[in-house]
């Protein structure tokens, strides 16, 4: 094969798997909630929240407050991190309606990998079986990519916070195709 020719292959490649990287990106951008929902009252059994984003704590705890569920279990809570610390952010009329009993904290997870994983330990533990789960809406499709691998039977429902970074929409992408290619070694790789 002649230089021209090889390059030439090689730049057909670097555009093809550019142009499956960028409809990829569009069909992400549309998995991402555009609006703030709010789940209907007891339609699951827990508030989810996974740290790491501005507004998602406050969000839960005002679903909390609202009896969407009946207790608030944070994922990836910091090590040093107390409910009484976490009932200080609530609002007034939060506060009146949230008991320390309400909320558990996980202070094992530092990714998402591991949100998922302590998610599940504590389902596990607690056997709930539905739940509303709070992140920003750019981190949503990566994280029920997450949680549905290892917990498959969950019913989850969304309560996304709508996030002002749009910036963070190209990285969470690349992550989100780090997590789907993961899954696929990891499935092809079990059923040898």
């Amino acid at each position: 094969m002649t230089p021209l020719k090889l390059r030439k292959k090689t730049f057909l490649s670097f555009l093809l798997v550019f142009c499956i990287w960028a409809l990829g990106f569009l069909w992400f951008t549309q998995q991402i909630p555009q609006i703030k929902t709010e789940p209907t009252q007891n339609s699951a059994d827990a508030i989810v929240v996974l740290t790491g984003g501005a507004g998602r704590l406050e969000y839960g705890l005002e679903l909390l407050a609202a009896d969407k569920a009946k207790i608030l279990f944070i994922s990836g809570a910091g090590e040093n991190v107390s409910v009484a610390d976490i009932l200080r952010q609530a609002t007034n009329g939060s506060r009146k309606k949230i008991s320390e009993k309400d909320i558990i904290l996980g202070h094992q997870a530092e990714n998402t990998i591991g949100n998922a994983q302590e998610i599940k330990d504590w389902l596990e533990k607690s056997n709930y079986r539905k739940i509303i789960l709070v992140t920003s809406n750019y981190h949503i499709p990566r994280s029920l990519l997450e949680l549905y691998a290892i917990i498959p039977q969950l019913s989850i429902t969304t309560a996304p916070v709508i996030a002002a970074d749009d910036e963070m929409i190209f990285s969470e992408y690349n992550k989100y195709l780090a997590s789907k290619l993961r899954h696929l070694f990891i499935s092809v790789s079990t059923q040898k």
